[in-house]
């Protein structure tokens, strides 16, 4: 949370648009995104927080965007890949129950492990698709 509030001090608030090359959104698209997922959506909601923590840049009552109710047909302790003993609560004093990172406690270097393993798949696939058109090729040059 402080390395955000030390950001918010270096960082300027973006004045055009940057979306197609960044992804990062301006302060007044996202109040028009947000008004359009509030109204196409009734689980979710404009709230205003602590007014110790208002930003400037948003509407005071458009401070940020929260989701209640949302249906769920399986609860995570029912899905294969819960593990409970990663999970942590975040700021437990919150009134809502706090969040849960559900991976708080995982090891990283499984987490990177499962990632050398995708890249892996991902490129020896991509070989075996070369691998026909370089055989073509060469039936070409015989020609």
């Amino acid at each position: 949370r402080k390395a955000l509030e030390i950001a918010e001090y270096v960082v300027p608030v973006l004045k055009e648009s940057k979306f197609k090359e960044t992804g990062v959104i301006t302060p007044e698209e996202f109040v028009v995104a947000g008004d359009f997922l509030v109204h196409h959506c009734p689980t979710w909601q404009w709230a205003i927080g602590d007014v110790n923590r208002l930003k400037e840049y948003l509407p005071s009552d458009k401070q940020f965007l929260v989701t209640r109710n949302v249906p769920c047909y399986k609860r995570v302790k029912q899905m294969n890949s819960h593990q409970e003993e990663y999970e942590k609560v975040l700021e437990p004093e919150d009134p809502d129950g706090g969040w849960v990172d559900t991976h708080y406690f995982a090891d990283a270097s499984a987490t990177a492990a499962a990632e050398v393993l995708s890249e892996m798949s991902l490129t020896s696939s991509h070989q075996q698709q070369q691998q026909p058109q370089r055989q073509e090729e060469s039936d070409e040059d015989d020609d």
